[in-house]
């Protein structure tokens, strides 16, 4: 453990200058001291720490029988030793490793001294060291992060479960450092003002508060380059000190529902507090019921029913909410302007308790200008003008090759450095660097940082550190048992002679596409379905579809596994989703428009069927796949929701793809979804379907 290592390290310190400088009699003499040798020296002395005092076998020892402490003046330098004895043969069946695993040692114990010791012209440690530098790091690293190195040991059948790359964070550190640098700069300023305010007798100064611009973080870099981690690593770390911490994350072609993705956000804030609310911390439990209160004295009855639409999990907070009747469309006039006074009015009665907040938005590149402009203009602006900052946090997340010239982001992300109401912090991300990539390896498959380092130096030069590329590689090289378990060695190993030949493509979406190619066909087509249904959908659509008796959906949910295991796909929650964007992108585009649409348009009849908007279809149009199914089945789905999928895939294939007898009918579902979505505020959303339904209608 930390202790043993610790006395280690101190022993290095001591040996280290006695190993690796020539003795004055050496130098005199034009002699250079054999630095293996130097490093069996130390393996040896450290052989006898770990090993209750012994020696190594006689067969091991550098040069003689003799104990290397014998071997060391009071001066720390070495005797002259006549008659040096030649190396012991070794029996070629044995290994000082198998003979260290006796001893109950940590299995990196047993590699360190094994490479440290049996090493030389008759030596067979499989990775042994060049330099006492080497030794020194693989001490650190044991030192550092005991967990990993020292407390873990491979159980007979730990190999079954075979490493999978992406699940631990790595790397990044100095971005991850300056991101939490904001939260400490934050915490700082909330405890200042706090002082401040208690060293001030005049109660109208005790009110006075210096305005603090708000805090603005935007991580940017090309998809897959590891900004979600990044940012999820923070996040993390901020939950455990009391942070309040929810992201969203924007889609790809439903820019129509941002303003749904932020009402999402807010709503996970208020999850949070409700689970707060229901749990055993006496701390939290009593925070969410003063957050309760708040909100109750911030919004009278009108304004609570209303914000009700947005942030449903409200009633599960506030008591006596659940027989609030909610405001419907007709019986309010609500404009923009007040739909954005509710959510700010929101996020400042948040920021009025003790806790600070973080909010995370994804794939800001996808989001429409009037959400841009409520999150960056307005939400932020509410937050500098309560003089919160001490309490709040955002970021932001874009891919910067999408975000250029007039793009609302870009414009306004513009202005907000101009304004002077935001710290405006920007960290841009490039291409891992090869001790990420090695780092990575090393925390994956518990290894010190030298014995994966060439395996490192290969996967960086053939995915140029783009991580995702970099995992999708080694997760690949797992499957295919370039990557294995060496039951001798007791760790994982891998092939050289397969990863020096590894065949690799010219970027991240040549490498995903070419993964398609080893899928059989019918899982191939089950994916394109996926790809169909957008980046994430409820498992419940999944099995729906895959319960028809039409052909094509048929074998979905079977295929789920097979893709969750190739790392295609997530299955968590409820929900399916790709494991990156950039998957579910390079899917879709990967086939032919008019088997999309083809795909699209019979997604959305089979899921139409399933609602009382099937009563539009006519005639033989309506018997054509769809007449053995039932509306009995969709009791776990709304049928306002499966109304809504259904209508977004009609739009997709398009009215071109549609005969022209029932263009009036799917321009009809657009108006139904719009109303249903109009009743909620979500002005934006509604107007993207009634100009779908105008685009039917022609």
């Amino acid at each position: 453990g930390r202790p043993l290592t610790n006395k280690v390290l101190i022993g290095v310190d001591i040996i280290s200058p006695w190993c690796i400088e020539d003795s004055e009699e050496d130098q005199n003499s034009g002699q250079t001291r054999d630095v293996s040798e130097a490093i069996q020296h130390l393996g040896c002395l450290l052989y006898s720490l770990f090993c209750h005092g012994n020696d190594p076998p006689s067969n091991y020892l550098p040069s003689s029988n003799l104990p290397p402490s014998s071997r060391v003046n009071a001066k720390g330098n070495r005797e002259d030793v006549e008659g040096r004895q030649s190396k012991i043969s070794r029996p070629s069946d044995t290994i000082l490793f198998s003979l260290l695993l006796s001893n109950a040692l940590p299995i990196s114990i047993c590699h360190l001294l094994s490479d440290m010791i049996d090493i030389g012209p008759l030596g067979k440690a499989k990775n042994p060291f060049q330099s006492i530098e080497d030794v020194e790091r693989d001490l650190e690293e044991m030192k550092s992060n005991p967990q990993l190195h020292l407390h873990n040991s491979y159980s007979a059948g730990s190999f079954l479960s075979p490493p999978v790359f992406g699940r631990e964070y790595c790397g990044r550190s100095t971005e991850l450092a300056r991101l939490l640098e904001i939260p400490s700069r934050i915490e700082w300023l909330r405890i200042s003002t706090s002082i401040r305010l208690q060293c001030v007798d005049d109660d109208s100064e005790r009110g006075v508060n210096t305005a603090q611009r708000v805090e603005a973080v935007f991580v940017s870099g090309r998809g897959g380059s590891g900004k979600s981690h990044l940012v999820q690593k923070c996040g993390e770390f901020l939950s455990k000190q009391g942070w309040l911490v929810a992201g969203e994350k924007f889609q790809r072609g439903l820019e129509h529902n941002s303003q749904g993705v932020v009402c999402s956000l807010l709503d996970k804030l208020v999850k949070q507090l409700v689970r707060m609310k229901n749990g055993s911390v006496h701390k939290d439990v009593e925070y969410s019921n003063n957050v309760a209160k708040m909100l109750e004295s911030s919004f009278d009855s009108s304004s609570l029913s209303s914000l009700m639409w947005y942030l449903p999990s409200i009633q599960n907070l506030i008591e006596g909410t659940n027989s609030v009747k909610r405001t419907s469309f007709v019986e309010t006039n609500l404009t923009h302007w007040q739909l954005v006074f509710l959510v700010t009015r929101f996020v400042q009665s948040l920021l009025k308790m003790d806790r600070p907040i973080m909010l995370i938005l994804d794939d800001f590149q996808w989001a429409d200008a009037l959400t841009i402009d409520l999150v960056l203009g307005d939400i932020l602006s509410s937050v500098f003008d309560q003089k919160k900052s001490d309490r709040f946090m955002f970021v932001g997340m874009y891919r910067d090759d999408e975000v250029f010239g007039e793009h609302p982001l870009s414009m306004k992300l513009s202005n907000l450095r101009q304004s002077g109401n935001a710290n405006v912090t920007e960290i841009p991300l490039d291409g891992f660097s090869k001790r990420d990539i090695t780092d990575m390896i090393a925390t994956e498959l518990k290894l010190p940082r030298r014995i994966v380092s060439e395996l490192g130096d290969v996967v960086h030069k053939k995915t140029s550190g783009h991580i995702l590329y970099a995992v999708k590689l080694l997760n690949s090289m797992v499957r295919d048992s370039t990557i294995y378990f060496d039951l001798k060695l007791c760790r994982f190993d891998w092939r050289w002679d397969k990863v020096c030949t590894l065949k690799t493509a010219d970027g991240v979406a040549d490498f995903i596409v070419s993964t398609f190619s080893k899928l059989e066909p019918e899982v191939l087509h089950s994916l394109r379905i996926l790809s169909c249904l957008g980046f994430q959908c409820d498992f419940d659509v999944i099995e729906l579809l895959d319960s028809s008796s039409v052909e094509s959906f048929q074998g979905i949910s079977s295929a789920l596994q097979h893709l969750a295991d190739v790392g295609i796909i997530e299955i968590a929650g409820g929900l399916v989703e790709f494991t990156h964007d950039l998957i579910q992108q390079h899917v879709y585009e990967g086939f032919e428009l008019e088997q999309r649409k083809k795909l699209h348009l019979q997604i959305g009849l089979f899921l139409g069927w399933k609602t009382s908007a099937v009563n539009l279809l006519e005639g033989d149009f309506k018997k054509k796949m769809y007449l053995s199914h039932s509306t009995n089945d969709i009791s776990v789905i709304s049928e306002r929701s499966l109304l809504c999928i259904a209508t977004d895939q009609i739009n997709h294939a398009g009215p071109e793809f549609v005969e022209a007898s029932q263009r009036n009918v799917f321009a009809a579902w657009n108006l139904s979804v719009g109303k249903e979505i109009s009743a909620s505020f979500n002005f934006g959303c509604a107007l993207h379907y009634y100009d779908q339904g105008i685009a039917f209608i022609g």
